[in-house]
């Protein structure tokens, strides 16, 4: 799967596999996929996760 991360201090986006979204985020990759199928977003301090692929 892979998800678009937008940097929440610069606004730029980025298609990338779960694993990788997952050490950015430094999250879980199981609570990232929870958070989509739930409300659509996952966030973190410094990043957002928005649009599974």
């Amino acid at each position: 799967m892979h998800i678009l991360i937008r940097d929440k201090r610069t606004g730029n986006e980025e298609w990338m596999p779960l694993e990788a979204a997952a050490e950015v985020m430094e999250l879980d990759a199981t609570e990232i996929e929870w958070a989509l199928e739930e409300f659509g977003e996952c966030e973190s301090v410094d990043h957002i996760a928005i649009e599974p692929e």
